[in-house]
């Protein structure tokens, strides 16, 4: 009887915990995936089975629409996953320093994370803002100004950098872990040998830091993909599209007055396979990366 109690005692600990997993999580995507195969159209008691029509769609009747999205998603997650990682690295080995003040610092570059989105986005409007903000208050003593944010051309690029400053404060945490991992004694060996300054970072931490870069790498490709509350504030997608990443085409989508949460779903689903599978192959080339410095 005791044997029994305590074969199930671990499984009743974690069962609440898969219990609102399997609400909030399973439940609805199901509910997604069911609804992609229908012409739902926000009414629960009228909508048919229309199988792979509204999947079709996406990659005939709207392909363009879906590549565009699909390209831009790339774009925003590539600058800003290796921007995002570099200056990770950069800050928390500056903040490993023996400074005064390191723990403030370290604090301020963090802060970011604590704010919420709609406060950040509010914040970064307000400093882009073309006719009082600070941003063009700077660029006029230069004799020049900008639209910021209603540029097509440089609504990406501020994107990025509003998505970097928002998250590298956590990148350069886990690093910072990393690099406290470290013992001193290899440092010290290895200082014996000639291998200072770059030759100690470049053949002692970064391949030491390999599994950090390969949690990071994968955690801001799968934030940068799935990125739209942030776009929304900013840009809600424009001008000109220039900032209709996927997430953020799927969440105009499921909005759309012509009311088409059948085919949004559908598009929810793509959103989800091309975070998969980009997921998949980053992780599969990390861990073999990791087998050849090991």
């Amino acid at each position: 009887m005791v044997k029994t109690y305590r074969s199930w005692a671990p499984w009743m600990a974690i069962l609440p915990a898969l219990l609102l997993f399997f609400v909030f999580k399973i439940y609805p995507a199901l509910g997604t995936l069911f609804f992609s195969m229908t012409d739902f159209n926000g009414n629960i008691d009228h909508y048919s089975w229309v199988g792979l029509k509204n999947y079709k769609n996406a990659l005939t009747i709207n392909f363009d629409d879906l590549m565009n999205a699909i390209g831009i998603s790339f774009t925003f997650a590539f600058f800003t996953t290796v921007i995002q990682n570099v200056l990770g690295v950069a800050l928390a080995v500056l903040v490993n320093l023996k400074i005064r003040g390191k723990n403030a610092y370290r604090s301020i570059l963090f802060m970011p994370n604590v704010l919420g989105v709609v406060i950040i986005g509010l914040v970064w409007t307000l400093i882009f803002d073309p006719y009082s903000g600070p941003m063009n208050q700077i660029l006029s003593l230069f004799g020049t100004s900008s639209s910021m944010l209603g540029d097509s051309k440089l609504a990406l690029p501020l994107v990025i950098f509003v998505q970097v400053w928002t998250s590298v404060g956590y990148a350069m945490v886990l690093y910072l872990a990393g690099l406290q991992g470290i013992s001193q004694d290899i440092y010290e060996a290895a200082s014996m040998d000639g291998a200072v300054g770059w030759k100690s970072f470049r053949h002692i931490t970064l391949p030491l830091l390999q599994p950090i870069i390969g949690v990071n790498i994968l955690l801001s490709i799968i934030g940068s993909l799935r990125v739209f509350d942030l776009i929304m504030i900013l840009t809600n997608g424009g001008p000109d599209d220039s900032t209709m990443t996927l997430g953020m085409f799927v969440f105009k989508t499921i909005f759309d007055s012509n009311g088409t949460q059948g085919y949004a779903s559908a598009l929810g689903i793509i959103h989800f396979l091309v975070i998969a599978v980009v997921v998949v192959i980053v992780q599969t080339y990390m861990r073999r990366r990791e087998e050849k410095l090991s």
